[in-house]
């Protein structure tokens, strides 16, 4: 036995000195919380490190530890930064180096002069991979987007530049499939992201692994026409989405990773919430939402993450949006145009109720698109891009330019859209006042151009968005896609002279919003596409009826002849064709290499002898763009000489001279706000020290 007792002691001995070797020193750890602290900036993370490190027995290495622990909360603008350093001179006099350090940042500590905490406001990137549906893992490390030239979703390494796929599809030629929302898990080991399915036309939810692993789909339902994915839950097993119906409607539910099985927490009706944002405790969930169907201000509500509790965050006459936690869940972050332009706006929670009123950070933000906040900082998308209505005139005999292309408008600049000719010609309406994605500080205009007396009048409309505007055969009416006050897509029309805006119909009927509309020469019916298919609908009696399975069209003037487009990807080609409108035999036009040749904007001639088109040579959309036509009697394509980068939506005055269209370069970029919790800590310290009448929360008896 004693023999035995022996041999297991040595046994133990020895796993304990191989696990010992295993272990980092205490030198190693201090280098490891140096550069956790200088590489990746994770402040918190390595104030952690080095206070273990300073609770050893090494006093060299806890001396040093607790001056890199001052020095990181400086960084962070903390208090903790004295204390740290007090306590250095208090219990190390026997370290002379980091003595001296310490008394010399003390030093610079108690200076008057010290500036308060201020926000730090840089670039991330600019240019095709400034996706703002994309995501940031919440270590800053890893930043997943769409990849516009395959639609491919791709991953992005923010330190080196370096991006890769995540799926595989080829080309555009190979399918129009393509991702859209993504969400990186807490563990930056997944994605969660939607994608949309041609075969179905329906988007669905994916998840694939960062490392290689194949995607797969976690959700696909018929009735589903867009799920969005918003978090993952703190345990990693559910993902928190919105569901929006074919009927219009939608939800915010919970997914399982396992089955893909659907927990509701929360349904509406039409008003679908614009950003949702999960509290990094999983308890909670902020969404904003309009309150009146007939406005568009949102409020900030408060859910439960089982869905039992549903209380008013931010309640107020202005539009309050676009909600997002901070990584703490102290504060939650928010849009507000009550200062009469959007400005960052944040509110204290507490045991999810409101604390305090809220409190200004940053006036006058712009127009941005909110991507969440990681430990490093606030990520938003912004656009620095203009686009601009210009005007050309050309000899409809020769093809030749006789006056090059020009701003329709002096007056408004950087921001004016989708032209539409009067059919007397002597009006041309624009939209003007656009911002990315429909959200912008200001709302959108419709702006009348008189040619006659050069007079420019605009209105109002009250409506979310529109564009593609189409003048009425009479004058009376414009035509126009877009979205309502409460985000309902569909097909309106708009009075030139009060603004009022009428639906024709909605998107809960269309599945989806319409792509382009025209009149019928007689104004009593409108032709629009949708899901693949263009429709013609009667406005008296709303009866609808299929004319031909496609998206881009172009309707003659006389009202006979459609022209679309089709891909050929066998052949890897677009093609351009026509058909009666009543029925008949389609007869191919032009043919050109490549995918999307026509999908930019086609218009017939006004004596109907060519079909004018958008062709772009390179998927950069800086590149310009080039007006062509081609002859519907014989095919012969001619160039002419209009080229700009990102020119769409051509137009035809009814003289056949002149040819307005939209021209102009989007300009994405993210941007982070760093060192955004320190001055959220000193402006909620500096509202918590007031009075508690003072620090009453926003009501409706304040409307």
């Amino acid at each position: 036995m004693g023999t035995r007792r022996c041999m297991v002691a040595a046994l133990v001995l020895v796993l304990a000195t191989t696990m010992a070797a295993q272990e980092p020193t205490p030198a190693q750890l201090f280098q490891q919380a140096i550069d956790i602290m200088a590489t990746r900036g994770d402040y918190p993370a390595a104030i952690r490190m080095f206070e273990g490190i300073a609770k050893g027995k090494d006093r060299n290495l806890a001396a040093r530890s607790l001056l890199y622990v001052g020095l990181c909360y400086e960084k962070l603008g903390k208090q903790g930064a004295r204390e740290a350093y007090q306590r250095l001179v208090r219990e190390f006099p026997d370290q002379p180096e980091a003595l001296a350090e310490a008394r010399v940042r003390l030093a610079a500590l108690a200076r008057p002069s010290a500036a308060p905490p201020s926000l730090l406001i840089r670039r991330v990137m600019q240019g095709p991979e400034a996706d703002f549906q994309g995501s940031v893992s919440l270590d800053g490390q890893q930043y997943t987007y769409v990849d516009f030239s395959t639609g491919n979703l791709a991953v992005m390494d923010l330190a080196s530049g370096a991006k890769r796929p995540l799926t595989d599809k080829k080309s555009w030629s190979e399918s129009a499939d393509f991702a859209r929302y993504s969400v990186i898990s807490p563990d930056g080991k997944q994605v969660v992201y939607s994608w949309f399915n041609e075969k179905s036309s329906l988007f669905e939810l994916r998840i694939v692994g960062l490392e290689g692993e194949k995607p797969r789909v976690l959700y696909h339902n018929e009735e589903t026409i867009s799920p969005q994915p918003a978090a993952w839950s703190v345990d990693g097993r559910q993902v928190l989405a919105v569901l929006t119906g074919k009927d219009g409607s939608s939800r915010i539910v919970w997914v399982a990773l396992a089955d893909g099985a659907v927990q509701v927490i929360k349904q509406f009706g039409w008003r679908r919430p614009s950003r949702i944002s999960l509290s990094p405790d999983g308890r909670w969930v902020a969404y904003d939402v309009a309150p009146k169907e007939d406005e568009p201000q949102r409020d900030i509500f408060l859910l439960s993450s089982d869905g039992r509790i549903d209380i008013p965050l931010v309640e107020h006459p202005a539009n309050d949006r676009a909600p997002v936690w901070t990584p703490d869940g102290k504060e939650v972050l928010f849009l507000s145009d009550r200062t009469g332009t959007f400005s960052l706006w944040g509110i204290a929670v507490e045991r999810g109720k409101p604390k305090g009123s809220p409190a200004l950070l940053r006036r006058d933000i712009g127009t941005i698109v909110p991507m969440g906040m990681t430990t490093l900082g606030y990520y938003y998308g912004l656009s620095n891009g203009t686009y601009d209505v210009h005007v050309a005139e050309v000899d409809p005999a020769t093809g030749s330019v006789t006056t090059p292309p020009h701003p329709a408008s002096r007056a408004l600049v950087g921001g004016t859209l989708s032209p539409a000719w009067s059919a007397d010609g002597k009006k041309l309406a624009f939209v003007s006042g656009m911002g990315p994605l429909g959200f912008a500080n200001d709302p959108l205009a419709l702006t009348i151009l008189s040619l006659d007396t050069g007079e420019q009048r605009q209105l109002l409309p009250k409506m979310g968005s529109f564009g593609r505007l189409r003048w009425s055969p009479d004058g009376q009416s414009l035509l126009t896609t877009g979205q309502d006050v409460g985000n309902r897509g569909g097909l309106f029309q708009l009075d030139p002279r009060t603004g009022l805006v009428t639906p024709i119909v909605y998107s809960a009927v269309l599945q989806g919003y319409p792509r382009q509309a025209e009149w019928a020469p007689d104004g009593k019916s409108v032709f629009y596409s949708a899901l693949g298919q263009i429709l013609r609908r009667d406005l008296e009696t709303g009866e609808e009826k299929k004319v031909y399975p496609a998206m881009v069209f172009a309707l003659s003037r006389d009202g006979k002849w459609l022209a679309f487009h089709e891909e050929d990807r066998p052949a890897k080609s677009s093609v351009l064709k026509i058909v009666p409108v009543n029925g008949g035999p389609t007869r191919e036009l032009l043919r050109l290499p490549g995918s999307g040749a026509f999908t930019l904007g086609m218009a017939w001639s006004a004596d109907g002898r060519y079909l004018l088109f958008v062709k772009s040579n390179s998927q950069d959309r800086s590149q310009p763009h080039e007006v062509w036509r081609v002859a519907v009697e014989d095919g012969e394509p001619q160039l002419l000489d209009i080229a700009m980068p990102g020119l769409v939506e051509l137009r035809v005055h009814p003289d056949g001279r002149r040819i307005a269209f939209s021209a102009g370069v989007a300009k994405p970029e993210v941007w982070t706000m760093e060192n955004l919790i320190p001055v959220l800590e000193a402006v909620f310290e500096k509202d918590r020290a007031t009075s508690p009448k003072a620090r009453t929360g926003d009501s409706k008896s304040a409307r």
